[in-house]
């Protein structure tokens, strides 16, 4: 299935050395606490009472920005896991970027954030900035043009709480000073960027940096929070269309780029930049998060699944293979090993760590739904008709399982559709779990596509037409996913033609 993966890279001026922890300790072998509240769950290395403020920082922001983020919030049934260590040695060896200090993975199943605090990072804002990710995930019915995503974490992250509300929109001496010392990137070359991880860290940081000050001007322009979501659906409807995105910026938001690169040098030259603020309460009444001390094997646990999310499997079977000696976990080890043999490609090897998994914890929903994965990405590969039926029915009835532990779930349902679509023979329980898999996570491009097939082969053209129509204008630039859904698209025009 596809994921989202958004990350920011570190700030000019940051210095990459590692914390002051003994590194003849390895991270699983720390002190960990995994600390609740309401909405979110933090595993931490960074000790309970700064754990604690972190999680007030996030709730804080997420009563008084989430209702307000460009339209109503569509409703998740997906977590958030986040992660949160404080050597950035340790943050890279899970996987993530080096360049970056945070990092924002998202699927059908759920939400996760990896996070370094340290002294060279300011955990709360990176944090914030990673969750101001996932609010334009769950508030944008489109996918926001990159300079606009990190461009608008910056601007929400910036943040301060006092007297009974929460400042934001802040100016960072960071961005200010790269601002004031290094060369500009021309507007047209931001506006291309769509892969920050290519950056150097001075590149990166004055992409970023110039992002904000965008943004930032953006939302300072009267009307801007009425304005703004229709704009930026313009940009992408004519950005989908094929329009360079230099001449979708201009008719969208209605200003010509060379004067508004003068506009933007003196907005930054007058340094009047206007902060905002929304009430809180900075008590929370309510707030009582629930600290706990995992154990060894939890934390290995927490760990392989994140550096598997990053794709660095080979950290993460290390990790799983430690927790095989665990009586409690060793199942869940079992199931992450098969999920790693089957990306590798080793079939046999996948089957048994999974057959063993169900054995030892035929209960679990997260196993079952491994195992789904498992059938599904063996679906493409099929070679047969025969082989393809095979690997439909091994996943409808891993699926099936899941069921019986737990309710469908976004997930569940676009695997279910996909599976249907495969097998063939029923094209109507296919479009309506696909449907459902819409509904429930309209961001995600892979159930709409399938949705958009299940449509063409069942003859309704126009529904085909509509929602491969939604999957472009959502992604904005051509890619794979824009050229699947302009197939589709062309198939259905040409099937409906006397």
């Amino acid at each position: 299935m596809m994921r989202r993966l958004a990350s920011v890279a570190l700030l000019f001026g940051l210095w990459l050395a590692s914390a002051a922890a003994d590194d003849t300790v390895s991270l699983d072998a720390r002190d960990w606490h995994a600390v609740r509240s309401d909405n979110f769950r933090i595993v931490s290395v960074l000790g309970e009472a700064r754990t604690i403020e972190l999680l007030r920082q996030l709730e804080i922001m997420h009563a008084s920005v989430g209702a307000t983020l460009n339209g109503a919030l569509i409703a998740s049934g997906t977590p958030i896991v986040i992660v949160a260590v404080d050597d950035h040695d340790d943050y890279a060896s899970l996987g993530a970027p080096p360049q970056s200090a945070g990092f924002f993975i998202s699927d059908l199943r759920e939400s996760a954030i990896l996070i370094e605090d340290s002294e060279d990072t300011s955990g709360v804002r990176v944090m914030l900035h990673e969750y101001a990710h996932y609010l334009n995930r769950q508030a944008g019915r489109i996918r926001y043009p990159r300079w606009f995503e990190e461009g608008n974490a910056e601007y929400l992250s910036h943040s301060r709480i006092r007297k009974q509300a929460y400042e934001y929109a802040l100016a960072s001496e960071q961005h200010l000073y790269a601002l004031e010392t290094f060369d500009w990137l021309p507007l047209t070359d931001l506006f291309e960027v769509s892969d920050t991880t290519a950056f150097d860290e001075l590149g990166g940081g004055m992409y970023y940096a110039q992002s904000w000050l965008l943004v930032h001007y953006l939302r300072s322009l009267p009307d801007a929070d009425l304005n703004i979501p229709g704009q930026l659906r313009r940009y992408t409807e004519l950005a989908s269309d094929g329009t360079p995105a230099r001449r979708a910026f201009e008719t969208a938001f209605g200003l010509e780029i060379e004067q508004l690169e003068r506009t933007l040098r003196a907005y930054f030259d007058e340094r009047a930049f206007a902060s905002r603020t929304l009430p809180a309460n900075t008590a929370l009444p309510g707030f009582s998060p629930k600290v706990r001390a995992m154990t060894r094997p939890e934390v290995q646990l927490v760990l392989a699944r994140m550096a598997f999310r990053f794709e660095n499997f080979d950290h993460a079977e290390r990790l799983y293979t430690a927790l095989l000696a665990d009586e409690e976990l060793r199942a869940l080890a079992e199931a992450g090993l098969g999920r790693i043999a089957g990306q590798r490609g080793d079939l046999d090897a996948a089957a048994r760590h999974f057959e063993t998994a169900i054995h030892l914890m035929a209960w679990d929903f997260t196993i079952w739904m491994d195992y789904a994965q498992f059938w599904a990405q063996r679906l493409p590969l099929s070679e047969s008709y025969e082989a393809r039926k095979h690997n439909a029915d091994r996943l409808i009835e891993s699926l099936d399982s899941a069921l019986t532990i737990a309710d469908a779930t976004p997930e569940v349902n676009s695997l279910m559709g996909f599976a249907h679509l495969a097998r063939g023979g029923d094209l109507n329980a296919a479009i309506e779990y696909l449907e459902a898999a819409a509904a429930q996570a309209p961001h995600d491009q892979a159930s709409r596509l399938l949705l958009a097939n299940a449509y063409l082969y069942d003859g309704r053209l126009e529904h085909a037409i509509a929602t491969a129509e939604s999957v472009v204008r959502f992604e904005h630039e051509p890619n794979f996913v824009t050229e699947a859904a302009n197939e589709i698209i062309s198939q259905a025009r040409g099937a409906r033609r006397p």
